[in-house]
């Protein structure tokens, strides 16, 4: 009896001891348990195919795994991520055994379609340097002549431009043959007679003496001869 009485004491004190421990640790769990995860849904691809059926899928922040499940038929996969403990690590994702190229950054009650694709068979090597230059090809047969397009409408005249300044005179040229006679005008008319003036009397005057001169010779001669 005093051997199950010390088993009992010892029992109550070790059930003493750890039911502050279980609350401490419920404590610290509970704030996550309270918070809704984030759903993300898609399609995980390797090659550009979907992964087989069964093929792991996790997701990780930091160190901490957040969440996993494993591909449905045709490559379709439903995460359920968990709040991380680093609220500031990015989360990433493995398909099988190898990288995605795509972070996430979690948000409680998020809810979000992505496909998420990986190299299954190995991740590429870096780019080798460039090989030199093949040879240039024949050239190729030359294809047949496209049927002419239809004529376009003409334009619209443009504006008439400013006028231009007079430019300089040229150098006179040669003088032409003299033209035909003109017809001849109409005869104008009879103008009124002019007044004697004194030449015309001394004109007269001279007439004159000349016909007495004249009959005076006349009459000599004729003497002479009788």
């Amino acid at each position: 009896m005093k051997r199950i009485g010390a088993m009992a004491a010892v029992a109550l004190i070790a059930l003493l001891v750890a039911l502050p421990l279980g609350l401490v640790a419920a404590q610290g769990d509970a704030p996550r348990a309270n918070v809704p995860p984030a759903f993300m849904f898609g399609y995980a691809m390797a090659d550009g195919l979907p992964v087989p059926e069964g093929t792991m899928i996790v997701a990780m922040a930091g160190d901490e795994k957040i969440g996993s499940a494993t591909a449905m038929q045709g490559g379709h996969y439903e995460l359920q991520l968990m709040q991380p403990m680093d609220m500031d690590a990015m989360v990433t994702f493995m398909i099988g055994e190898r990288m995605v190229d795509y972070e996430y950054t979690w948000m409680s009650g998020d809810r979000m379609i992505m496909d998420l694709s990986a190299d299954l068979a190995g991740q590429d090597g870096a780019m080798g340097p460039a090989g030199p230059a093949g040879a240039a090809g024949p050239p190729g047969v030359p294809g047949p002549s496209g049927a002419d397009g239809a004529d376009g409408r003409d334009g619209r005249d443009g504006a008439a431009g400013a006028g231009g300044p007079p430019g300089p005179q040229g150098e006179q040229g040669i003088a032409g043959p003299p033209g035909p006679p003109g017809a001849q005008g109409p005869a104008g008319s009879i103008g009124p007679a002019g007044s004697g003036g004194s030449m015309g009397i001394i004109a007269l005057i001279v007439a004159i003496v000349a016909v007495i001169i004249a009959i005076v010779a006349i009459v000599m001669g004729r003497r002479t001869t009788a």
